[in-house]
């Protein structure tokens, strides 16, 4: 019987038992429960009828059906069938059932095409009809006069705009096929430009002043350092120091059945110049007394989005920065002089009346910062004297990733994580809630209390955690380094204990009046909306040796960012895991060991990792297991993961460097260079790609060696050198990124070939982000291109998601 049965179960019987007298109760209690017992198995039976009638009642409706059910109800439209998605994928064929009978209704329109795309692939996506963008044929016997053959220089985002779905370029005819060739201006293309980020978001509070407690989904800024020089005013959001952070402007599409998509609504980089002219307007407005002129649809909307920003002089009460109050600028380099700040406000002039007697204005507006969305980077303006200096600053934002890994604001809440914080079953609590701005409670021997700290929940853990369970929730996106005078923070671990440091929202229980009570609930950890910055090198040792024939402890770190990595000392722990969190020390070992593993077991899951070391020394023994993961040698010298002496299983895992293992067992893996096992008579690497120098054990399905047999088999004969070479160079992954400060690392870039797209396990894509499955999706949205697109059309679809070197060259100007 399931979990979620025995809860249904364990319903029906209250409710059963609840009928009887108090006084029959009270005599089954006296005698052992027999009475409830036999209620329970009569209440089995009845539960059980109960789910089936619910469950057929939900199928009914596309809304509550549950996945099994929705071939059934695409039957009943005549749905095309599509290719079915991994688990974890988190798309469905839901909202394309739903939406069926409203895509035949304008079928043959790009309205329709974009939403197949959203509903189908779930991308951002924007469909252009091409002979609207076309100048004159080829032949110039048709010569379109309404469409000149000239750029519209003004407001100057053409060329940021150049090849994507909003390139309103006219063009020359091009003939080539757009589904074949890659071709696009001409009269029966039809291109799908679409976006694969997701943008995970930080939603700000409403409010326009506002107290710390209020902001505790929304990150802390952090200085931005020149060197080994910190300017007052100076910040920046990224957590690593002296790095930046590209923001990104949050799904903002619209659901109704009119509206096209616009450049507002889509999932992508932000740009300098379309929000300087924003608040550039609304100043200009606000000093002329008018409304302003924000086009289609603003950038900011009440909502706080695309991004929020917080000014605080004491860290206690911050307000909010209007947008008209910020100043866009750039800040890839530090101004000139060094320390410059932005003045506190800006001056403009315009004029009134006619001519010859128009009137001169001019006026002021207050300037609060200057801030760049291109590398999230921030200088506060000069305070008027005697106003006190900005030294806090808290920014809600989104960026973009190819799925929601690492640390961030994503949902990571599942069933093998503790959410209801109840002992039970002998198993004790510690609980210490990191909170800076509520009141510390109780004493340091309590089970659960509220602290400020992190370095004092850790103190407290080592003194009162043995032989318990513990949860340091951190309840803030804040940042904490290590104590005055330390570099690193220590970890105790207890022999036998468990600890989870998580990042997470705690929810206090609540007593409501007649209702029951649990005294031993303390309360529920909700894994989303937080990330806590941990700035120093986190030192995991044990407290004390285990006793003859037990084990190390257990830590677990959820949901963190790490901007110095962590080391663990000898028989530190049984087990490591490390869950949704961003762990680098970029130039350096991200996670190491200072002795060798003796059978510990590391779990690296959907984590931004750099390099690790964890061959330090012989005999070492254990295992490593990566999950969706990245893993990167982050600006050191090879190897990215070295595991010489561990067992290693690797699933859905990029690895940009070199690595090398004892054993491996591996699917959906791509090495982006030589990987090497020691045992490679044991294990197996399934559907991956495999650099060239590579020392693997067997392999099943993987690249290059698929292509170069089929290559082999067309030619007849064996392949030369230069064969081989050229043959495995053509199915090399390409990335858009390979630097982890970079939003789009590791993801796919759009000219890699279907052999590494569609050759994962279940036709997905190799690497990290195989569960995404966007090759799936894509290739589901184009199946449907025949049935939706207009008799004589063509249409394609067009990746327009760029790397960081494309989009720094549209950032100009």
């Amino acid at each position: 019987m399931t979990p979620l049965s025995s809860v249904r179960v364990n319903a029906a019987t209250e409710r059963f038992y609840a009928l009887l007298p108090a006084h029959i109760r009270g005599t089954d209690a006296a005698n052992g429960w027999a009475l409830r017992a036999l209620c329970q198995v009569l209440a089995a039976g009845s539960a059980e009828i109960d789910h089936e009638i619910d469950t057929l009642y939900d199928a009914m409706f596309v809304e509550t059906a549950p996945e099994a059910a929705l071939g059934d109800l695409a039957a009943l439209v005549a749905s095309e069938l599509l290719r079915p998605l991994p688990p974890g994928s988190g798309h469905n064929a839901r909202a394309f059932v739903a939406n069926t009978v409203r895509y035949r209704r304008g079928k043959g329109t790009a309205r329709v095409l974009e939403a197949l795309a959203a509903d189908v692939g779930g991308f951002g996506s924007v469909a252009v009809e091409y002979f609207m963008r076309l100048a004159r044929t080829q032949n110039l016997i048709d010569v379109r006069a309404e469409r000149p053959g000239t750029a519209y220089l003004v407001p100057g985002t053409t060329a940021a705009r150049s090849a994507t779905g909003f390139d309103m370029l006219p063009r020359l005819v091009d003939v080539r096929s757009i589904a074949r060739a890659a071709g696009r201006h001409h009269v029966p293309n039809v291109g799908v430009h679409l976006l694969r980020p997701v943008v995970p978001f930080f939603a700000p509070p409403p409010g326009s002043v506002l107290t710390a407690d209020l902001l505790a989904g929304v990150p802390l800024a952090r200085p931005w350092p020149d060197g080994a020089t910190q300017h007052p005013g100076y910040f920046q959001l990224s957590a690593q120091p002296g790095r930046a952070l590209r923001l990104f402007n949050p799904d903002r599409r619209s659901q109704d059945d009119i509206g096209r998509v616009i450049d507002t609504d889509l999932p992508d980089r932000l740009r300098r110049l379309p929000l300087h002219l924003e608040t550039d307007e609304l100043r200009h407005a606000a000093l002329e007394g008018r409304p302003p002129d924000l086009g289609q649809t603003p950038w900011f909307d009440l909502s706080g989005q695309p991004f929020t920003i917080f000014l605080s002089s004491d860290g206690a009460n911050y307000t909010r920065v209007a947008p008209a109050e910020i100043q866009i600028c750039n800040l890839e380099a530090f101004p000139t002089p060094a320390g410059a700040r932005p003045a506190a406000s800006k001056p403009h002039t315009w004029y009134t009346g006619g001519t010859p007697a128009a009137t001169r204005l001019t006026g002021t507006r207050p300037i609060r910062c200057g801030f760049d969305p291109v590398t999230a980077r921030l200088i506060v303006a000069q305070p008027a004297a005697p106003d006190p200096d900005i030294t806090h600053v808290r920014i809600a934002y989104g960026t973009g990733t190819g799925r929601e890994i690492g640390a961030g604001p994503q949902d990571r809440n599942t069933s093998d994580v503790p959410f209801d914080i109840i002992d039970k079953d002998g198993l004790a609590h510690f609980v210490r809630i990191v909170d800076a701005t509520q009141p510390e409670t109780g004493a340091a021997a309590d089970s659960i209390r509220d602290v400020h700290a992190l370095d004092t929940a850790l103190t407290e853990w080592k003194d009162h955690g043995a032989g318990k369970r513990g949860l340091i929730v951190l309840a803030r996106c804040d940042r904490e380094g290590a104590a005055v005078g330390a570099v690193s923070i220590p970890v105790a671990i207890h022999p036998g204990s468990e600890l989870h440091i998580v990042s997470a929202q705690w929810r206090r229980k609540v007593v409501k009046p007649g209702v029951p009570d649990n005294p031993k609930r303390f309360g529920y950890i909700v894994r989303r909306d937080r990330r806590f910055t941990i700035d120093a090198r986190l030192r995991v040792h044990r407290s004390v040796d285990p006793p003859p024939g037990g084990r190390a402890g257990v830590l677990v770190l959820d949901g963190l960012e790490l901007t110095h990595g962590l080391t663990l000392r000898a028989r530190a722990v049984s087990r490591l895991l490390i869950r949704h969190s961003t762990v680098r020390a970029p130039g350096g070992a991200a996670i190491s060991t200072s002795a060798p593993l003796e059978g510990a077991k590391i779990a690296i899951d959907r984590a931004i990792v750099g390099r690790i070391r964890l061959d330090r020394g012989v005999p070492a023994t254990g295992t490593l297991t990566v999950t969706g993961s990245i893993v990167s040698a982050d600006g050191a010298a090879d190897p990215a993961l070295a595991a010489t002496n561990l067992d290693a299983c690797l699933n859905d895992v990029t690895i940009i460097g070199t690595s090398s293992f004892k054993s491996l067992e591996a699917t959906n893996v791509i090495f982006t260079a030589a990987g090497a096992v020691t045992r490679s008579q044991s294990g197996c690497v399934r559907y991956s790609s495999i650099a060239t120098g590579s020392s693997m054990p067997r392999r099943f399905r993987c690249q290059p060696d698929l292509t170069l047999a089929v290559a082999a088999e067309r030619k007849g004969s064996a392949l030369t050198a230069s064969e081989q070479s050229a043959t495995a160079l053509g199915v090399t992954p390409l990335f858009l990124d390979t630097s982890l400060d970079e939003p789009t690392v590791a993801m796919l870039h759009p000219l890699t070939r279907d052999a590494i797209r569609l050759g994962g396990e279940n036709e997905s894509e190799m690497g990290a982000f195989s569960a995404a499955a966007e090759g799936l999706r894509m290739a589901n949205v184009t199946s449907l291109f025949e049935d939706y697109v207009p008799v004589g059309l063509e249409a394609g679809l067009i990746d327009d998601s760029r790397s960081s070197a494309v989009a720094t060259r549209r950032n100009v100007p």
